[in-house]
């Protein structure tokens, strides 16, 4: 009876808002179309920029959506976000669009980007009876972000595709000597590797465990986004000597990945720290010039 009542009470208050108004949306996700251009380049246009919209199957039906629109947010370097339509009349889904980053600068009275900038992509839902609803707004922010947890094929749901502004990427700035600040595994900091350039995509980096490793730490680039991956490797065959003589701590590896800051040329990247008898857990490093 107790628990009746209660019901009933709180059935009888009135909503913070008026329920006759609430609008039905339709939930868009959107991702950066894979081997696209993650990042985008201080005073360049030019790059390939993709994303795909899709409608994830939880949303069921949508018959009282008329179409979708892309909608830009760029955030300034000092923080003031501002939104433009750029592409509308989108239908048909899953979809892969091509974005022209001089036109969308373009719209926000620009002509390239900058940095401390960052370009965001996020969808407006137009129904058939006029509504928009906006994937980002100044009152709300973007959109969607309680709906996170949603599984759309193998991932999360993602509601906006986000391209920071960096400086462009050049490999052969971080050849030569360049300091390790941070290494949480050996400790001790800082000290001096030597960096080579295998190829267009690879670095090799000498020197590690401030010299006691005798192998180098080969690390892939991917100059789409400026992430880095670290394969499994050996870096010290013999490194059960470190602990006295112990077989059971030979073969040190490594195995991660991070990111490479061309602005400031440094790489910095966490890692999982093994030997044969097991892991010592995830270890932080930074390497700059």
């Amino acid at each position: 009876m107790l628990s009746l009542l209660f019901i009933t009470q709180s059935c009888d208050e009135d909503l913070p808002y008026p329920i006759d108004e609430v609008k039905r949306g339709v939930v868009i996700d959107m991702v950066r179309v894979e081997g696209t251009d993650g990042v985008l380049s201080d005073g360049l246009t030019t790059g390939n920029y993709q994303v795909k919209l899709s409608i994830p199957e939880q949303q069921g039906d949508y018959s009282f959506m008329s179409h979708v629109q892309l909608l830009a947010v760029l955030q300034s370097s000092d923080g003031v976000l501002s939104s433009e339509v750029i592409a509308d009349d989108i239908t048909g889904f899953p979809q892969e669009i091509q974005i022209d980053i001089a036109d969308t600068y373009s719209k926000f009275g620009l002509t390239t980007p900058s940095l401390g900038e960052i370009l965001y992509f996020t969808a407006n839902v137009v129904l058939k009876d006029g509504t928009v609803i906006p994937g980002w707004s100044k009152e709300i922010g973007f959109n969607n972000k309680a709906l996170a947890g949603w599984q759309t094929e193998d991932r999360a749901y993602s509601y906006n595709v986000r391209y920071v502004v960096a400086c462009p990427l050049v490999l052969d700035d971080f050849i030569g000597t360049c300091t390790v600040t941070l290494d949480e595994w050996w400790g001790d900091t800082p000290y001096d590797v030597t960096v080579t350039k295998i190829s267009d995509t690879e670095l090799s980096i000498s020197g590690m465990c401030d010299g006691y490793c005798s192998n180098d730490l080969v690390i892939k680039v991917d100059p789409t986004d400026h992430s880095i991956s670290i394969a499994k490797q050996v870096l010290e065959p013999n490194s059960g000597d470190w602990w006295g003589g112990r077989p059971t701590y030979n073969n040190f590896s490594l195995e991660g990945g991070g990111t490479i800051n061309s602005c400031e040329t440094s790489i910095s990247f966490t890692a999982n720290a093994t030997v044969d008898a097991g892991s010592f857990g995830s270890k932080s490093f930074i390497i700059g010039k």
